[in-house]
């Protein structure tokens, strides 16, 4: 008789975290607004207790950036006028700053020469168009200049964050950086599907993919202080292909005849 094979803890995590999801998609469908603020609320409080349940560390910079998005969402969650939504996204760039601040550490090792200076470029520059032309479109509905103000901050935060995190992808290329530029993609995206829901036109779709980005970018950083914390990143380059499908020396030898 077969032993029955133990869930592990991390996909156990993917699997509360898919259902989260589930349940967000079906809730914001059904016009039920108390399911995705829930889903928001609890998902910092989820990825910690499993962290903790595995690991009895974590650096004070990575601990300080999961407190801090959890008071973000806790802002946005409980709706106290146009204060809590500033205090939401003032949160939320104190996150994305801590995170560049992260990045910074590793930019030491980061050399700018050859095509990784143009794409550099490109990103820099496609993000900047892109935050302009969405300012163009939605600046009539700011309510107040401290909404301005914090739209600009929030954008030149993460035009930053995106702009380090290719930097130290395209120098570097091992798994940590991949975990890292996924996570900057999955927050980016969210935050602009938030201003468009916002300030541009709601679809019920946009407000679920915010929600399920927003989950994704949160499992991404906690996968990243794991393997920190566990020593499982090396410097060792891989590309996308091989960092979401693992393979060995013995199945690149296999071969496949049609």
């Amino acid at each position: 008789m077969q032993k029955t094979q133990k869930l592990k803890p991390n996909m156990a995590l993917v699997i509360v975290l898919c259902l989260l999801s589930l349940c967000t998609f079906v809730a914001t469908y059904f016009d039920i607004e108390m399911v995705p603020m829930i889903t928001k609320l609890v998902t910092v409080t989820i990825l910690l207790t499993f962290y903790f349940c595995q690991l009895n560390k974590m650096a004070n910079i990575f601990l300080t950036i999961f407190l801090v998005f959890f008071i973000g969402d806790a802002f946005s969650v409980f709706d106290i006028g146009n204060l809590s939504a500033e205090l939401s996204k003032a949160t939320y760039i104190g996150a994305y700053l801590l995170l560049i601040f992260v990045l910074l550490g590793q930019l030491k090792k980061v050399r700018f020469e050859g095509l990784v200076t143009v794409y550099l470029v490109l990103v820099l520059l496609l993000n900047s168009y892109f935050l302009y032309a969405l300012y163009e479109v939605a600046k009539e509905n700011f309510v107040d200049d401290v909404n301005l103000v914090l739209y600009i901050c929030h954008g030149v935060t993460l035009i930053g964050m995106t702009y380090f995190a290719f930097a130290v992808y395209l120098s570097r290329e091992t798994a940590q950086s991949i975990t890292f530029l996924l996570m900057v993609f999955c927050f980016v995206f969210s935050d602009v599907l938030n201003y468009i829901c916002n300030l541009y036109v709601y679809y019920w779709i946009f407000e679920v993919f915010e929600v399920i980005l927003h989950i994704a970018g949160l499992f991404l950083l906690y996968k990243y202080v794991y393997d920190h914390h566990t020593h499982r990143n090396s410097d060792k380059r891989i590309n996308f292909s091989e960092y979401f499908i693992p393979t060995t020396e013995t199945l690149k030898q296999i071969r496949v005849h049609l």
